[in-house]
């Protein structure tokens, strides 16, 4: 035994010096060996990368190290280490150059896969990597292109179809509905017309997923804005304060009045009337002030006649308060224009002249009081307001040509809600001072006022304006505050109504409608009926008793149908659309049949006459 294993140890260290010599001959060239002087020294190989390691934990956790790997080989790496069935398509190919710790399975692919373009997709117990275009088109294939119609309430479409645009995807279209008419006119010409006027509406066409981020987006855009309530306070204030005094002479001298027929209306004033024919030889002389002409009437008046000298005073004092208030409210959409007038409306015609014709049309001056604004709703209950207040005065003049005087500005202010905004300073005061006297006797102090006359006159306007902003939280309280408004504004026009004379025809027939519901609910028809009759007798347009008539009656009273036109186009027209409809009730009213009296054959068996009294009968 022991010599068998001597014999094996020779043997196994002979062959490894007979391997060592033969890779020491193999490396050491031979000495009598030349190389070609042709070929190039031999180059000096690297040794190969190594393939890198790829090491998956029990709990399925990945670490990697690799470097400038085929992604095919890492896949390939992974599939054994992860014990995973990995598939990749002939287009997805590139390197790897990573260095993973601690990382799960998914997040080791994920990342390989991204640097090189490329995803995956799990189906069972296979995964299966493609190229990011491999894969849309595959996503493509089993999602197509959809259709769909999406309904706007709120937001505009040309408003819904730029904001959708950068979220479809390379294929996808948005087509909008065509835009409303803007504005409301009053002409019959511009009612509509073919316009379209259903909602505004969207046809998106793209991938479902791209629809449903359509829809997720327009659910956020199309919503109920919000609205603001104006209480607007307009008080226009006007002050004119007028004083005038004057001093009028009249002196005839050489006539005498009592003979030249001369008139005095309340010794307010002189007439001269026409001087006699006996006295035009003789010297005759008249002078006249005329100036209490320049004081309006009113006031006190002085008047003296002696001989030949008249003499008026009048002074006048006049004062005039004037106070306009307005209080209108106005519901407003957020940026939406809201306008409040309080004025006049002037209409004068303009002409315009061309060639062949003249065209005349009415155009109209508006003056007075107006607000236009315009609201901004932002957070925190913050609100801005574009305000534009105009206070004009103005008219026609005698020329038919308009005129105005106006105080207006634009601005724009912040506030919060519930909080009131104050707009003064549209004040303007206009004051004026006359003087009219005789020449050097007007100058003389003291004396001088019994030659002169005066008039001064002030005008005082201001218009202050306050606006209170609500924002409208809660449409449903402001529906119901607008209900009981209404009822208020009711109670008030039935309470007017109770003040006519209790013996006028509606006056009447209210009282004797009351009357009838009353016997009515007592149960006593028959004056209950008596009383709707009455009331119907003083007002035939009563609806409510005309109502309480047929339930009183158990019928409908109809008159007959004399408009031979309509009834024969409505019967051609209901005998097109439903056949055999002419034997229902006409104009839903009873169509009663009388039945044929015995005997009764037309007119070969009894005469008119007979056939109108066996029907009477």
């Amino acid at each position: 035994m022991v010599a068998e294993r001597s014999r094996s140890l020779r043997c196994t260290t002979a062959l490894v010096l007979l391997l060592t010599s033969a890779n020491v001959a193999r490396a050491q060239p031979r000495r009598d060996a030349e190389p070609p002087p042709s070929e190039p020294p031999a180059a000096v190989l690297e040794p190969a990368a190594p393939l890198g390691e790829v090491k998956v934990s029990e709990r399925g956790n990945v670490e990697m190290h690799v470097a400038e790997q085929p992604l095919s080989t890492v896949l390939q790496m992974l599939s054994l280490q992860g014990r995973r069935n990995i598939i990749a398509t002939p287009s997805v190919v590139g390197t790897v150059t990573a260095d993973l710790y601690d990382v799960s399975f998914d997040e080791a692919l994920e990342a390989i896969l991204v640097a090189n373009q490329c995803g995956y997709r799990q189906q069972g117990n296979f995964i299966y990597i493609y190229t990011n275009e491999e894969l849309a088109q595959l996503i493509a294939a089993e999602n197509p292109p959809q259709t769909r119609v999406f309904r706007l309430y709120y937001t505009t479409a040309a408003d819904a179809a730029l904001a959708l645009t950068p979220l479809l995807s390379d294929i996808g279209t948005v087509t909008a509905s065509t835009a409303a008419d803007a504005g409301i006119e009053p002409d019959a010409a511009s009612a509509g017309g073919d316009a379209y006027a259903a909602h505004d509406y969207l046809v998106v066409y793209d991938y479902p997923d791209r629809l449903r981020e359509v829809e997720q987006i327009l659910s956020q855009l199309d919503v109920q804005p919000q609205q603001v309530l104006i209480e607007a306070t307009i008080l226009r204030a006007t002050l004119d304060d007028e004083n005038a005094l004057g001093v009028d002479f009249t002196m005839v001298g050489g006539v005498d009045l009592e003979v030249l027929g001369s008139t005095s209306s309340g010794i307010t004033d002189l007439q001269t009337g026409s001087l006699p024919t006996d006295r035009l030889e003789k010297f005759n002389a008249a002078v006249e002030t005329d100036m209490n002409q320049l004081v309006p009437k009113g006031g006190v008046t002085v008047g003296i006649i002696k001989d030949h000298v008249g003499m008026f005073i009048r002074a006048l004092e006049q004062v005039t308060d004037t106070v306009l208030l307005a209080n209108p409210k106005i519901l407003a959409l957020n940026k939406q224009k809201g306008q409040v007038m309080v004025g006049r409306r002037d209409g004068y015609i303009t002409t315009t002249v061309t060639e062949t014709q003249a065209i005349q049309t009415v155009e109209f001056l508006e003056t007075g009081t107006q607000l236009i604004f315009r609201p901004f709703i932002g957070r925190d209950g913050d609100v801005r307001m574009e305000l534009h207040p105009e206070d004009s005065v103005g008219g026609l003049s005698a020329a038919n040509l308009p005129f105005e005087t106006t105080t207006e500005l634009t601005t724009n202010v912040s506030c919060k809600d519930g909080q009131t905004i104050l707009i003064g300073g549209l004040f303007r005061e206009v004051s004026s001072a006359s003087r009219s006297q005789i020449p050097l006797l007007g100058d003389i102090p003291g004396l001088g006022t019994a030659f002169r006359s005066r008039a001064d006159n002030s005008s005082w306007e201001e218009v202050i304006i306050l606006l209170t902003v609500h924002i409208v939280k809660n449409a449903d309280e402001y529906a119901e505050a607008t209900r009981k408004e209404a009822e208020d504004i009711e109670r008030i026009r039935v309470g007017l109504r109770k003040g006519l004379m209790w013996h006028g025809r509606e006056r009447l027939a209210q009282a004797h409608y009351r009357e009838a519901l009353a016997r009515y609910a007592d149960g006593d028809v028959s004056r209950a009926l008596w009383n709707v009759r009455l009331a119907l007798h003083n007002q035939p347009r009563l609806l409510s008793a005309i109502k309480l008539k047929e339930e009183m009656l158990g019928r409908r009273a109809w008159d007959d149908e004399g408009d031979v036109a309509r009834s024969f186009i409505s019967r051609l027209i209901r005998e097109e659309s439903f056949p055999g409809s002419w034997e229902a009730p006409f104009f839903d009213r009873p169509n009663p049949i009388p039945a044929k009296p015995e005997g009764l054959r037309g007119p070969s068996g009894f005469e008119h006459d007979q056939i109108l009294t066996t029907l009477e009968g």
